[in-house]
């Protein structure tokens, strides 16, 4: 394991939502100045102008990739009648108001140097509590990762030339707008919205085994790192989606998302382009992690400006947010990560699930870290932060990426294995005799799921049977077609994938309905 140097910490300003660093109540009015509108099909080049253009409310910004919607920027303040143009275009099915996300990290009080002082935990304790690190064996004696493996961080971009990351990046993008590449990034350290990727990207791959700072859940795997704050310290939907669609298309293989807007400041058709781009990625076969959110407080624990709060679409306030569901973390087939202590209990201010209420929508739980003053700041997670600095942070934020390098750690380990498979040792392998009842699968236990990796059949590997042939319908080739190779097959439906080890028991590279029927006619066989 990693030598680790002595951090110096030190938390200049207290942190806040992204979006709200520099502004006063009055000021964040309205809520976004832009708008997306769906178009009802794609439009030919004349057909798209006509849209783009002749708007007296807006002006069209950028598109959504690899869907119908364009974005618009308001002239004005007066978004209600921005959005009634757009509506009353005959080509526009819908339109909503680009609301913002929020990056999930928590309020604290300024942090000092790190001590290794009697009591206190080590400086990476998260790394010992979930297995990757450990005095006996741990994930890393397993697998290291692999440079091939890449994770994409969409969050607020990092310092592209700090010691223990710089290294590690296989590419920059921009996509506040139209995703672009770019040659470097720089990210302020007293910004505390601007820092938070760079806190992120650390947990996940920091170099490790270099004798400098911290080291990374996902070891040797590499970056793609992908910017959404704007120069506003904004992060809208619009941005989010155009960027987990590159992410997607740019063979990104695990995709981290420690951010997320609250159910209640999302409408109808913002979760369903939300939803459609997770879905988007999830076919591609990426692995999609996201963070469950910071507001799991009880009632009247919560203040304005916590991250905790819900507005209109004008940007007043209405009320605060209890455990309250967060998207992406809440989308079809994401991994969502609640946040653990230093003693593998739930969080304070980590979201759960609750049956009564929101419903069993929460994964698992990594360890995000709980202090309150700077004499338990080393109950925090620790990592990389602008200009070579290492600082403790705390959030639901600072959980996810353990999980998204232990899914990195996994791939390397099995290259072949599909995005669900992935999803499934994570979740079977978590430790369920904790947090009992607040996530579906317990805490993360990275040793028993690289121990579960190295005996998962992959779908290109077809063990032989007894007589040298594969039953039709037999996925798991225990020489019978029963309801485990039914489970099987469920798991990857609609997916693109080859092999009668995922379903595809007519080899035609599409596991489907007429999959079933092969199995369902071998069925006791």
């Amino acid at each position: 394991m990693k030598r680790h140097h002595p951090l110096f910490l030190l938390f200049l300003l207290p942190i806040i939502t992204a979006g709200q660093a520099n502004a006063a109540p009055s000021e964040i009015l309205p809520r976004t100045k832009q708008v997306v509108a769906v178009l009802k099909q794609v439009p030919s080049g004349e057909g798209a102008d006509k849209v783009k253009s002749g708007k007296k409310k807006s002006r069209y910004k950028y598109p959504i990739q690899g869907t119908r919607s364009l974005v618009f920027e308001l002239f004005g303040s007066d978004l209600t009648a921005a959005l009634a143009e757009l509506s009353a275009d005959p080509m526009v099915a819908k339109v909503y108001a680009d609301r913002k996300l929020d990056l999930l990290y928590l309020p604290n009080d300024p942090s000092i140097k790190a001590t290794s002082a009697p009591g206190k935990p080590p400086l990476q304790w998260n790394m010992f509590n979930s297995k990757f690190a450990g005095t006996g064996k741990s994930a890393w004696d397993i697998s290291k990762g692999s440079a091939s493996t890449v994770v994409a961080v969409i969050d607020s971009g990092i310092d592209s030339s700090h010691e223990d990351l710089k290294d590690k990046i296989q590419s920059l993008v921009d996509c506040t707008g139209a995703c672009k590449t770019v040659a470097s990034m720089t990210a302020s350290p007293t910004n505390l919205a601007q820092s938070h990727g760079t806190h992120v990207a650390g947990i996940l791959a920091a170099a490790t085994d270099n004798a400098v700072g911290i080291a990374g859940s996902g070891f040797n795997s590499k970056m793609m790192v992908i910017k959404i704050l704007d120069i506003n310290g904004d992060i809208l939907t619009s941005y989010f989606n155009n960027a987990i669609r590159y992410a997607a298309d740019h063979g990104a293989k695990v995709i981290n998302l420690s951010l997320g807007s609250l159910e209640g400041n999302l409408d109808g058709p913002m979760i369903a382009e939300i939803n459609d781009s997770v879905a988007y990625a999830w076919g591609k076969g990426a692995v999609v992690v996201a963070a469950a959110g910071n507001c799991g407080r009880p009632e009247g624990s919560h203040q304005t400006g916590d991250g905790c709060d819900i507005y209109d679409i004008d940007g007043n306030f209405i009320r605060h947010a209890v455990n309250e569901k967060y998207y992406p973390a809440a989308s079809p087939n994401v991994i969502s990560v609640a946040a653990l202590d230093v003693n593998n209990n739930l969080a304070p201010y980590s979201e759960y699930n609750d049956i009564s209420s929101t419903g069993n929508w929460i994964t698992i739980a990594a360890p995000g870290g709980e202090f309150s003053s700077p004499q338990d700041q080393e109950n925090g997670i620790a990592s990389t932060w602008p200009q070579n600095q290492y600082f403790y942070d705390l959030g639901t934020s600072m959980a996810t990426p353990h999980v998204s390098g232990l899914a990195a750690l996994i791939l390397a380990a099995k290259p072949a294995l599909s995005n669900s498979q992935v999803k499934s040792i994570i979740e079977s392998s978590g430790n369920k005799s904790l947090v009992i009842g607040k996530t579906k699968f317990g805490i993360l236990d990275a040793l028993s799921a690289l121990e579960k990796t190295v005996t998962t059949v992959t779908p290109t590997t077809v063990p032989p049977t007894i007589s040298g042939t594969v039953k039709t319908g037999d996925a798991n080739f225990d020489n019978k077609v029963d309801g485990l190779d039914y489970v099987i097959w469920r798991s990857h439906y609609n997916q693109n994938a080859s092999g009668p080890s995922v379903g595809d028991f007519d080899n035609n590279g599409k596991v489907d309905g007429l999959d079933y029927f092969k199995w369902l006619v071998n069925y006791n066989t």
